[in-house]
Formats: structure tokens, sequence, C-alpha cells
């Protein structure tokens, strides 16, 4: 891993094997920046998975709504 964050072996050494197994397009070393915060918001936006509400009345605030089927039971009334 030549961008890792971190020079922990045994955390390498997992990553590189999980990485293996699930074999993933990409792995992202979270940095936990505003710039990160922004992209990550930015590209859930784009795909579907939340709305920005009104910055002026609600700053940096999103609306997140999981599926109904999406859920362990759903109650009946």
């Amino acid at each position: 891993m030549s961008n890792s964050k971190t020079k922990n072996e045994a955390l390498l050494n997992w990553i590189d094997e999980i990485t293996a197994m699930c074999r993933p397009d990409s792995v992202h070393w979270c940095d936990g920046t505003q710039e990160e915060n922004d992209a990550l918001c930015d590209l859930m936006i784009s795909n579907g998975n939340c709305i920005r509400l009104n910055p002026e009345l609600r700053p940096n605030s999103y609306l997140f709504r999981s599926d109904p089927k999406d859920v362990a039971r759903v109650e009946k009334s």
C-alpha cells in the first residue's frame, strides 16, 4: 500500500489480505479533512443518496432517507 497513512505493518498486512480477497476497485484512506468531507457529500448528492438542505437555514446539513424495504422489520399499524 504505497499511499498508506500508517506504518502499522499488521494493519497494512490485514488491508492487503482483505483487498486481495474482496478485490475492490480502489482503497481510500480517510484523512478527516474538510475537503474529503465535501467530496464525499458531493458524491452522495450526485449519486442521489442525499440532498443538501438550505445552507442559510441548515448549514452543512443533508437529508438522507432510507429505503423502507431496507429494514429488518416493519411494524404495521
